[in-house]
C-alpha cells in the first residue's frame, strides 16, 4: 500500500518542485518595468538574456550586472544617456517608470 502511495504521489511533487522553481513571479513593480522595456528597449535591446537585435546593444540582463543600482538609476534620471550612441533615443519618465525599471533590474540580478 505504501508502495503504491509513493508510486503516485511522487510524480506530483515533483511537479509541484519544478512549478516552483521555474515560475517567473515578478513583482507588480517588476512586471511594469519589464513591460515598459518591452515597449521601449526591445526594439535593440534582449530583454533577459540572448541575442539582441541590436548587435551593439547588451541584453538588459548584461546591462543590470554592468553598473551598480545607483548608476543605473541616475542614468535613468538623466535620460538614459550614459553609454549609448547617438542612435538612443532620450527618455522622459513618467512617474515610477525608473522605480519599475529598477526593479525589474533587480529582478535580473537575483536571477542568477
Amino acid at each position: 500500500m505504501l508502495k503504491r502511495l509513493l508510486i503516485l504521489a511522487i510524480p506530483l511533487l515533483v511537479a509541484a518542485c519544478v512549478t516552483d522553481r521555474d515560475a517567473n513571479t515578478l513583482s507588480e513593480s517588476a512586471a511594469e518595468g519589464r513591460a515598459f522595456a518591452q515597449a521601449n528597449c526591445a526594439s535593440c535591446h534582449a530583454l533577459d538574456d540572448g541575442v539582441s537585435p541590436n548587435p551593439n546593444a547588451p541584453s538588459l540582463r548584461r546591462a543590470a550586472h554592468r553598473l551598480p543600482e545607483w548608476a543605473v538609476e541616475a542614468s535613468f534620471e538623466r535620460g538614459v544617456q550614459i553609454g549609448h550612441s547617438m542612435e538612443m533615443p532620450v527618455f522622459v519618465f513618467e512617474d515610477n517608470d525608473i522605480a519599475n525599471l529598477l526593479a525589474y533590474f533587480e529582478t535580473l540580478r537575483e536571477q542568477d
